[in-house]
């Protein structure tokens, strides 16, 4: 089972739902910031995710800058998605998973 880190949005149950329908376990971060704890939230998920996915409309800058970060650490691919679509950010997760695997 395959594991797909999501950021930004708000919609976690939906995520999950439409994850497991993909066989993916769905790792959830809303992607707001408090008081600066951000990388080290970031980097447990991260660390066991196969691939990270950035909702591009639901998360800002700061957040989006600390995911690009230490996913380039921890070697992991970050995908963007344009838009707050649960089913399109899974599918583009299912597809690269798909294609690191061939």
């Amino acid at each position: 089972m395959h594991t797909i880190a999501i950021f930004g949005g708000s919609q976690e149950n939906t995520f999950k739902k439409i994850g497991a329908k993909h066989h993916c376990r769905v790792l959830f971060h809303n992607g707001k910031t408090r008081n600066g704890g951000l990388k080290r939230e970031f980097k447990n998920i991260i660390k066991k995710a196969d691939v990270v996915i950035v909702l591009y409309g639901a998360c800002g800058h700061v957040s989006v800058d600390c995911v690009k970060e230490v996913s380039k650490k921890l070697g992991k691919k970050v995908l963007f998605h344009k838009g707050f679509g649960a089913s399109g950010a899974i599918q583009k997760g299912v597809h690269a998973m798909d294609k690191q695997a061939a």
